[in-house]
C-alpha cells in the first residue's frame, strides 16, 4: 500500500481544497490498495473551512514541501487537482511521483516518465470533474459530498456567471440543487459570504488567491480578490499597490496583475505592477494608478490569463 497525497495549487481557493478532499474520499471508496490523503498548499479559505466543518470533515493538513526520498525508500506519490503547472505546485514536486491529475486549466510544461491517471476537461470547476468521476467509478456522492462539490462549483463559476461555466456545470448544479432541496445560487452566495472579505488586509487581498505562470521565461503572477462590494478595496488602492510590489519582489516575479472582482456588479478592477507591457497588451488597457474597471471580467483563467498568455506570442 502507498500513501498518496492529493492536493490543489498554492494559495488554494475553494475548488482547490474541496476537489482534493472529495477526490481523496472517492478514490478511498474504490479500495484499490492505496490510501489517498488530502493536503493543502496554503491557508484554508474561510468558505472551505466552513463547509468541511459543517459536515465534520477534517481540514487537509498543510504540505510545505516534498523532500527527496532516502536511499531504499519509496518516492512520495501525489495527485494534483485544480492545477498541473510546477510553478503553482508544492516545493519539491520533482521529488515525487505524479500518479494523477484532475484539472480544468491549460496544460503547461508537464512531463512524467510513465502513463498516469490524467483527466482534464474544460469545465467551470475541478469539482465538476470530480462529480463526473464519481459516476465513472459507479458511486453516488453522499449528501455531505454533494454539498461540498456544489459549494466549489458555485464559487469557482462565480454563481454560474463566469464565461468558463458549461452546460455540464449547469446540469450538475441543477441535479445537486434538486437532490439537496435548495436553490444553488442562494446556497452559493451563503458559501461566498463565509469569506471574511471585509477583514482582509491589502497583503491578504493580493496573496489570498494568486497563481504563478511562466510565460516566455518571465514569472507572471495573476491574483483575484472576489467581493460583493469593491468600494472598501478601492479605498485602499495605494496600500494594495504597495502590497502587490512587496509580493512580486519577495517571489521574484516580473509582473503581477490583481483583479478586484465584484461578483454582484459582474466586473473587475484590474491593477498591475512590475513589467506591465504584457498584461497591457493582452488586456488592451493602460496601467492606471487607480486601476481599470473591466465590465464582465469574472474569470481569471479565461478572461485574464488566457489573453495575457496569447499576447506573449504576438
Amino acid at each position: 500500500m502507498s500513501t498518496v497525497f492529493v492536493f490543489g495549487h498554492k494559495h488554494p481557493d475553494n475548488d482547490a481544497i474541496l476537489s482534493s478532499v472529495m477526490l481523496s474520499q472517492l478514490l478511498n471508496q474504490t479500495n484499490d490498495g492505496n490510501l489517498y490523503v488530502p493536503r493543502r498548499l496554503g491557508e484554508m479559505p474561510d468558505e472551505s473551512a466552513a463547509i468541511l466543518r459543517s459536515w465534520d470533515f477534517p481540514e487537509p493538513e498543510l504540505l510545505e514541501e516534498i523532500p527527496a526520498a532516502r536511499e531504499g525508500e519509496e518516492r512520495q506519490k501525489v495527485i494534483l487537482t485544480d492545477h498541473n503547472e510546477e510553478v503553482q505546485s508544492v516545493h519539491g514536486l520533482r521529488n515525487a511521483d505524479i500518479v494523477g491529475v484532475v484539472d480544468h486549466h491549460r496544460i503547461a510544461n508537464f512531463q512524467v516518465a510513465s502513463p498516469i491517471f490524467f483527466v482534464t476537461l474544460p469545465w467551470g470547476s475541478s469539482c465538476s470533474i470530480v462529480r463526473y468521476l464519481f459516476k465513472a467509478y459507479g458511486f453516488e456522492p453522499t449528501v455531505a459530498q454533494a454539498s461540498c462539490l456544489l459549494a466549489a462549483m458555485m464559487t469557482d463559476t462565480v454563481m454560474l456567471k463566469s464565461p468558463t461555466t458549461t452546460d455540464v456545470d449547469r446540469r450538475y448544479v441543477r441535479e445537486f440543487g434538486e437532490r439537496l432541496g435548495l436553490d444553488p445560487v442562494d446556497f452559493g452566495m451563503n458559501i461566498f459570504m463565509n469569506r471574511a472579505t471585509g477583514l482582509y488586509t491589502p497583503d491578504q487581498m493580493v496573496s489570498h488567491d494568486i497563481k504563478a505562470f511562466e510565460i516566455n521565461g518571465k514569472r507572471v503572477f495573476i491574483g483575484q480578490y472576489e467581493t460583493v462590494d469593491k468600494s472598501a478595496a478601492l479605498g485602499k488602492i495605494p496600500q494594495i499597490r504597495e502590497a502587490m510590489e512587496r509580493f512580486r519582489k519577495a517571489k521574484n516575479g516580473d509582473t503581477l496583475v490583481l483583479c478586484i472582482t465584484d461578483i454582484l456588479e459582474e466586473g473587475s478592477q484590474v491593477l498591475m505592477c512590475g513589467d506591465t507591457s504584457l498584461p497591457r497588451r493582452g488586456l488592451g488597457i493602460a496601467d492606471a494608478p487607480e486601476g481599470v474597471w473591466i465590465p464582465g471580467v469574472l474569470s481569471r483563467k479565461k478572461q485574464v490569463a488566457a489573453p495575457i498568455i496569447a499576447a506573449s506570442g504576438e
